[in-house]
C-alpha cells in the first residue's frame, strides 16, 4: 500500500524524511464511484480540509522533523493546488504580523516597519514557492536568519525567512508549490513562522493585496 505525505504527491522534489507514524497516510483502493480514499497512520479516513480552492490531510504533527524515518514523507503540491494563475500559499498557517508600522517589535534586531506579512505555522512544516522562478539568494542573512529569495521575472520576487532548513540552491529553476525550506525560527525570531515577502521592481509591497491580486488569499 503507498504512503503519502501530508499534501499530495510530487515528482519535483527528494522526499524529507520525519517521522512516519505520525504523518503518514495510506491511499485505498479506489472506491465504487471512483474515489480514492485517505487514510491516517492508524487506518481511520483522515479529514480533508479545503481553504482558497487548496485541499489538505489534516493529519498530527511530527514528532520530529530531524530524525530519519524509512517512510512518511512531505511532498510538493501538485497542478490541481495551484490555481489558473500559476500560484499558490506560500505556507498553510496564520497571519501573525502584518506589513505595515509595528510600534512594538516582537524581539530586538527588528525595525518599526514591518516590510513582510508573517504567516505562523509549526517548526517543520514546508515552505512552497508562491509561484514558478529562481532561487536568487539561499543563505543566511542577518536578523531574516535562514532566507531565500525567488525571482519570478517581469521585476517580481518573493522571499521566505527564518527557516529552519533551506532546501534549493542560488540559479536554481524551481516550479510553483515545490518545497523550498522547512519552518523554521531563526534570525530574529520570537517563534515558528515565514516572514513572507512580495517585491515589485526591488520595492518591498503588502503581500496580502499582491497575492489577493494573484488569486490567493493569505488570511
Amino acid at each position: 500500500m503507498a504512503t503519502i505525505g501530508l499534501f499530495a504527491i510530487s515528482v519535483s522534489l527528494p522526499a524529507i524524511a520525519v517521522n512516519p507514524l505520525s504523518v503518514t497516510a495510506s491511499v485505498s483502493a479506489a472506491s465504487p464511484d471512483g474515489d480514492v480514499q485517505i487514510l491516517d497512520a492508524a487506518g481511520a479516513p483522515a479529514i480533508l480540509l479545503e481553504r482558497d480552492g487548496f485541499t489538505v490531510t489534516a493529519l498530527p504533527e511530527p514528532a520530529s522533523y530531524t530524525e530519519t524515518a524509512s517512510d512518511g514523507t512531505w511532498a510538493s503540491l501538485t497542478a490541481s493546488q495551484i490555481n489558473g494563475q500559476g500560484w499558490a500559499l506560500p505556507v498553510l498557517g496564520r497571519i501573525s504580523s502584518p506589513f505595515g508600522p509595528r510600534p512594538n517589535k516582537p524581539v530586538d534586531g527588528v525595525g518599526l516597519y514591518h516590510n513582510g506579512t508573517d504567516i505562523a505555522a509549526s517548526c517543520g512544516q514546508p515552505v512552497f514557492a508562491a509561484t514558478a522562478g529562481t532561487v536568487v539568494e539561499a543563505r543566511a542573512q542577518g536578523s531574516y536568519g535562514k532566507w531565500v529569495l525567488l525571482d519570478h521575472g517581469a521585476g517580481i520576487e518573493t522571499g521566505y525567512a527564518h527557516n529552519s532548513q533551506i532546501l534549493v540552491v542560488p540559479r536554481q529553476q524551481v516550479a510553483a508549490g515545490e518545497i523550498i525550506a522547512l519552518v523554521g525560527s531563526t534570525g530574529a525570531s520570537s517563534g515558528c513562522h515565514v516572514h513572507f515577502e512580495t517585491r515589485v521592481d526591488e520595492e518591498r509591497v503588502n503581500a496580502e493585496p499582491f497575492m489577493r491580486a494573484k488569486g490567493v488569499s493569505l488570511d
